[in-house]
């Protein structure tokens, strides 16, 4: 079980896709993260991008954010999401979407002031082509950030108009705050 660090749902438990699927963000980083946007985030539109448990996109809830957006594409972990949406009673403020990140930032028509990326460590060139999206299809507002969360070894390739504007290291967890040049 995971916990909400913060917010209005302060200490709600949620449930974890099973450790084989997914690898769920611990709470001392998530607590950093959020901390970093506390004041920030209120009123805002978040993307949590390959989701798992929801817990990031639930976090961003309880800290104010307007409009979350959670995408997942494992269908066990996407299950998972949805369930802990109804126990919370906020499947209808948080938009819960089952797809390939890729395939969503294709289509999506919305913009956001802050995204969550998490993809699976070894795939460093799902993450690169994630981070190459998003800029080619401008889904981050002008003074958005996108919040990388990574191994300490992954190379991260930074499209041309991004820039990391700060770096943070958690035991074996780096979080990458990115923004437009």
């Amino acid at each position: 079980m995971l916990r909400i660090i913060s917010g209005s749902l302060r200490n709600r438990k949620i449930l974890q896709p099973d450790l084989k699927i997914t690898r769920p963000t611990t709470d001392k980083v998530r607590e950093a993260v959020f901390s970093s946007l506390q004041f920030k985030i209120v009123g805002k539109n978040f993307l949590d991008l390959f989701s798992g448990s929801g817990a990031i996109a639930i976090e961003a809830f309880s800290r104010g954010a307007k409009k979350v957006v959670a995408v997942e594409k494992n269908r066990e972990a996407f299950h998972i999401v949805k369930t802990n949406l109804d126990t919370l009673n906020i499947s209808n403020q948080i938009e819960a979407i089952h797809s390939d990140a890729l395939v969503f930032l294709t289509k999506n028509q919305s913009k956001f002031d802050f995204i969550y990326l998490d993809t699976p460590y070894l795939d460093y060139q799902l993450m690169n082509d994630v981070l190459a999206l998003i800029m080619q299809q401008k889904i981050l507002n002008d003074d958005g950030e996108i919040i990388v969360e990574t191994n300490k070894i992954t190379e991260v390739k930074v499209p041309l108009g991004f820039k990391i504007y700060k770096t943070k290291r958690y035991g074996k967890v780096d979080i990458l705050y990115l923004c437009y040049e």
